[in-house]
């Protein structure tokens, strides 16, 4: 028995697909009017809504564009692509227009989102109905592909995941964790040592890898990470709690959908806590990324499927992906994009109409997604049409053709829009602040070059780690070389003629390359933390390691020594395996050294045989208490608006009081400066418990060092009065 591609949706016959799209529809209708009627639904209302806002669209915009001649990969992301700019799209447009029109002064609300949605969803319906109703290629999946022992197996992991982080927020007992983190290393070894797992899974083997590992870090706590996604999140609530997106507003995350609109549309359509969009929505589409890479690594690694898998395991592996990533929503929505675009340019063979309309919708999508990301990618389209131009004289012949002679037309579109959004919107904030950070790094370059004081990656490098930390960092090291030398052996292969490869994925690399170096040697460069833009750039270096590592391997043959194909894979396999348990701070936890995961090793760390204060304060400094949020709460709906706040001057500091207390960060102060009358003090959790605080390293900026804080507090305490107390939080008044 078969059933009919999900993944495929838009090759079926047309009744069938109408009617799978007039379900969610009408579905979605019928839940919003019990929800209004006082029915709640609280597990399928998000479900439907997620569905309905992330693929409905996207599967429709497909068939109208008749994008038919898609694999399962390509169609899924298309679509999820193509639905989440309809989302921010549409947002745009009723945000703008319906006050002017005079439908409703407050758009970003519930009803004028869903029926505005609805009547969309039903015109691209009936356009698609006119475009393509006479297709029909549908293509089947077998039941027994579904329930096959395999597959058992591998989405056995996920529970684990959300069982097992369940288990170390309410018991502290982590070993179910630790389990899955061993049964992912197994997951490897059976696709590196055997044939047990079939190629066709390989996708859904590095799907449930990814989601596994986010999952045990998003789900950890109640309440988001203290990352960007704090900011995020202010950002977002004042959408939801004004019903309007202020465009004008001067900060950097108010210039972007994706922090504004796109998350106000997923909390109306699912009727979820905003809270939980950050933990599981965001995440969930963030497990996407290495699926998709796959996709791309198998053209790169002539359709080597084993070699493919390592490229996209080792993506996924990386410290960025899973602990960051999912709560930068801004610039994971925008690689989510930029992944669609490298898919198009690389890997699909589109006619030059609908290949533009895609880059279109894409690149659009992505710079009105994360200004940090645009700018990087603007520069690697500017940088890709140099490099192929000096090519060409090199090898005196022309090119640009086999890469797609549109790539130029491309990279006009990009900067003019990219430009012209960041000018306008916000009161050019992120404009400025691109334009000073230039400032600042030619001021700079040749007298502050390869100084760890004043650039983020080449402190990375150098700062003291304990043992476990220093072999990773190494490890990282190793990987950064493997790479170096697999470029540099396809960018020989390919100017020797020795095959034939994509000049745009080469020249894309190379500039990713260039990256990495401008981020430990150019000072103030990474602005963008150097993790992230690691994880950036490994989106078409990935691969290369695993070239790098081939080559070395047959060089070694020079030696009389025939490791061979198979060998070369195994002896990849476990360096990865070793490189992840060092990376998810599992071989930390069981020798009981630090650094220490939070999320594997809580009880390790607050245990009192244990725990120091380096540990114990970057436990804290990296999650938001339900002390704190209470506190946070208190004041803001108790404390007098006008009266400054002192606290912590960076994240950890302020995160509770901006995200759950929507106080502005204009009104935060640092609790080690002087504290002014008629102003509170915000004792947070670490403070209390632990009689433990922070400063900023002046050496490294965002880097704390920890201290014990024993006389601080109580000098605090006998200067100013207390007037809440929830045991773990406390606020004062001066």
């Amino acid at each position: 028995m078969n059933l009919s591609n999900p993944f495929k949706l838009q090759n079926w016959k047309f009744k069938k697909f109408l009617i799978s799209i007039l379900f969610f529809q009408i579905s979605l209708l019928g839940l919003f009017a019990l929800n209004n009627l006082g029915v709640d639904t609280p597990i399928i209302r998000p479900l439907m809504g997620f569905i309905y806002l992330t693929i409905i669209p996207g599967y429709l915009l497909l068939r109208i564009l008749k994008l038919h001649n898609l694999n399962n990969i390509e169609s899924f992301l298309y679509a999820i692509g193509l639905s989440l700019f309809l989302n921010m799209f549409v947002g745009f447009l009723i945000n703008m227009f319906y006050p002017l029109l005079g439908i409703t002064d407050k758009p970003i609300a519930e009803v004028p989102i869903i029926l505005t949605m609805a009547l969309v969803v039903g015109i691209l319906s009936i356009v698609a109905y006119i475009r393509d109703r006479d297709y029909e290629d549908p293509d089947y999946l077998p039941i027994g592909d579904i329930i096959n022992p395999q597959v058992l197996f591998l989405s056995l992991i996920p529970f684990m995941a959300i069982f097992g982080t369940y288990l170390v927020n309410y018991y502290n007992i982590n070993i179910l964790l630790m389990v899955m983190i061993v049964v992912i290393a197994l997951v490897s070894l059976i696709v590196g040592f055997t044939n047990w797992i079939n190629e066709k899974y390989y996708p859904y083997a590095i799907w449930v890898m990814a989601i596994s590992l986010i999952l045990h870090i998003s789900l950890f706590t109640n309440y988001i990470p203290v990352q960007d996604v704090y900011g995020e999140f202010y950002s977002a609530n004042s959408v939801i709690s004004n019903h309007v997106w202020r465009y004008d507003l001067p900060f950097s995350y108010n210039s972007v959908l994706s922090a504004t609109l796109l998350p106000s549309f997923i909390y109306y359509i699912c009727n979820i806590k905003l809270n939980w969009i950050y933990k599981i929505i965001f995440p969930v589409l963030c497990s996407f990324l290495p699926v998709g890479l796959y996709s791309i690594y198998t053209n790169f690694l002539n359709n080597n499927k084993k070699l493919s898998f390592l490229a996209s395991y080792l993506f996924t592996i990386i410290i960025p992906f899973y602990t960051i990533i999912p709560f930068l929503t801004k610039q994971l929505v925008a690689e989510i994009f930029l992944l669609l675009i490298l898919i198009l340019l690389l890997v699909l063979k589109l006619n030059k109409f609908k290949k533009m309309i895609l880059f279109t919708i894409f690149s659009a999508s992505l710079i009105v997604s994360h200004y940090g990301t645009s700018y990087l990618v603007m520069g690697m389209l500017l940088f890709s049409i140099i490099f192929i131009k000096i090519l060409e004289v090199l090898k005196k012949e022309r090119i640009i053709n086999q890469i797609s002679g549109e790539i130029i037309n491309f990279t006009l579109f990009y900067i003019i829009f990219t430009l012209g959004w960041y000018m306008y919107i916000s009161k050019s904030v992120s404009f400025i602040s691109l334009v000073n950070l230039g400032n600042t790094i030619i001021n700079s370059i040749f007298t502050e070059f390869l100084n760890p004081d004043y650039s983020r990656g080449a402190y990375t490098l150098v700062k003291p780690l304990p043992f476990l930390g220093q072999l990773l960092k190494y490890m990282y090291l190793t990987i950064s070389g493997l790479i170096f030398i697999g470029y540099l052996k396809t960018f020989y292969d390919l100017f020797k003629s020795k095959y034939k490869f994509n000049m745009l994925y080469l020249a894309f690399s190379a500039y990713w390359l260039i990256i990495l170096g401008a981020a430990v040697a150019v000072p103030f460069f990474a602005v963008m933390n150097p993790y992230r833009l690691y994880h950036l750039a490994f989106f078409t270096l990935a691969p290369f390691s695993v070239a790098g590592f081939t080559f070395i391997s047959h060089m070694i043959k020079n030696f009389e020594i025939n490791i061979g194909y198979k060998n070369i894979i195994k002896i990849l396999i476990i360096f990865l395996l070793i490189f992840m348990f060092l990376n998810t701070k599992f071989l930390n936890e069981v020798v009981e050294q630090p650094p220490y995961s939070r999320y594997l090793s809580k009880y390790t760390i607050l245990n009192y045989e244990y725990s120091n204060i380096n540990e114990t304060g970057k436990f804290y400094s990296g999650i938001i208490t339900t002390y704190d949020v209470f506190g946070s709460k208190w004041l803001s709906i108790y404390g007098n608006s006008n009266y400054k706040i002192y606290s912590g001057s960076w994240a950890f500091g302020n995160a509770p009081l901006h995200a759950y207390g929507n106080i502005p960060l204009s009104r935060v102060k640092d609790i080690t400066i002087n504290i002014k009358k008629g102003s509170y003090i915000f004792f947070m959790e670490l403070l209390v418990k632990y009689k433990i605080w922070y400063y900023n390293d002046p050496l490294a900026a965002k880097t704390l060092i920890y201290y014990n804080a024993t006389q601080h507090y109580y000098n605090l305490t006998m200067k100013c009065s207390r007037i809440y107390d929830n045991g773990g939080n406390q606020v004062l008044i001066c």
